[in-house]
Order: structure tokens, then sequence, then C-alpha cells
């Protein structure tokens, strides 16, 4: 193990004990399938969907189920074992834990808070076993996936599904427009970068999100003022 990665994770700002792995997890990895919304690396398991975002700070780890609809991971448990390039033996693993969310929502990801700046972006891979699932015919996942660290400032582009109702209903309105969400301009689009989404009333408002997002992810995602109504 590297002696310099070791320091940071001692040092990190939430501490994991490292726990024995008893062998690889199978692979079941099938790209194209679980449909990536996130931008993450997606992964197929028996009858489950996953979709894991590594960043700089940590893993995110999304489940869907067979129908692929987010799966409630309230009650889930999970771990992830890092393989270094140079070793098949496990690196190290840590156990992942639901997102803190606001008061009457759900958590829709597991996640990892860590520094993994220092893990070889190529090479590295990455098993996840995730048990306490509700589908009786899979009760328990395991599948494998390379570590591909992602460009915390990349913006992704996706579809607004059922887990994000709540989410939308909070925010309420557009932050580009400030057109009600869910309106006449049909479905939201969901706008993601680096873990953090926000809804917009259309496609036509992304180019101003992508040309300055700093502007619009912020932890209100408020209308921007003097905006107002344009032309679909």
């Amino acid at each position: 193990m590297c002696k310099t990665f070791a320091m940071i994770i001692l040092a990190g700002a939430v501490a994991f004990a490292v726990v024995p792995y008893a062998g690889h997890a199978a692979a079941y990895e099938d790209q194209g399938q679980g449909g990536a919304i996130h931008g993450g690396v997606e992964a197929k398991s028996k009858r489950h969907h996953f979709e894991a975002m590594f960043a700089k700070g940590g893993v995110r780890l999304y489940v869907h189920g067979a129908d692929h609809n987010s799966v409630d991971v309230s009650h889930l448990s999970a771990s992830a074992t890092f393989y270094h390039p140079s070793s098949s033996k496990p690196w190290f693993t840590r156990k992942l834990r639901p997102a803190a969310t606001a008061a009457g929502q759900l958590p829709t990801s597991l996640d990892l808070p860590m520094d993994l700046s220092r893990v070889p972006t190529k090479g590295a891979k990455v098993s996840f076993e995730v048990s306490g699932l509700p589908d009786p015919g899979e009760t328990t996942a395991t599948f494998t996936v390379p570590f591909t660290l992602a460009d915390d400032d990349s913006i992704t582009v996706g579809k607004a599904t059922k887990a994000d109702e709540k989410a939308i209903a909070a925010q309420r309105v557009c932050p580009v427009s400030g057109e009600e969400l869910g309106g006449e301009m049909g479905p939201p689009v969901k706008v993601t970068r680096g873990g953090s989404s926000i809804f917009l009333c259309c496609k036509n408002c992304l180019k101003q999100v992508q040309a300055n997002p700093d502007k619009f992810f912020t932890a209100s995602a408020t209308p921007h003022s003097g905006s107002g109504h344009h032309d679909h």
C-alpha cells in the first residue's frame, strides 16, 4: 500500500475501520443497461442496476430495481473494497451509509465520504457488496467496477424519476426562468454536478447553467432575479 495514501485515509474527516474482505466480488458489469443518469459507472447484478460515482471527496452509489426505479436505501448496508493496480489482494474496505437528507425525504444514494484523490486512476478496481435489498429474489448483490475519478465540475443531464418528486416539490421553480416545475413545460430536466442536482423547467434553460454552473448550483437553487419568463 502506498504510505502517503494510507496517511491520508487515517487523517480523513471521517474515520473508517479497515474490514477484512473474504474474497474478490463477482463482476456483473453491464454498461448501458442501468441508465447512468448521474454520469457514474454502471453495473448490473441478477435483479438490480447500480451506478457508482467516484469523486475526490468520496463515493456515491445509486441503487435501482429490475424495473429501473430507484430503491429506498434507508435500510441497506453496503461496503466498497478497493484493489490497487499492482496487487490482486484487497487494498482496503470501507462501509457506505445512506446519504443525509432533509427532514421527510428518503435517501437516494449510499455515500462514503473520504479523500480519494490519491487512488490510481488507471487499473484500480472497486468491489461493492450491498445487502438488505427489498427484492426477495436478490437480497444481496455483489459487483465490481473500474475506479474512474469524475470531474467534480462536469455536468450531466438526465430524466427526473419518481425518487426525485420530493426534491422537485422542494425546489418548486426553475432556477433559470422562474417557471414552476412540472407545469406547461412538461417533466423537469435533472442536471447533476459533482453529486448535487437541480431541476430545470426545460432543456432551453440548460445553456445558461452550463455557461455558469456556480451561479445555479447553490443550496437554495432560487430563481435568477430578472430572468422571468422566456420563449420556449
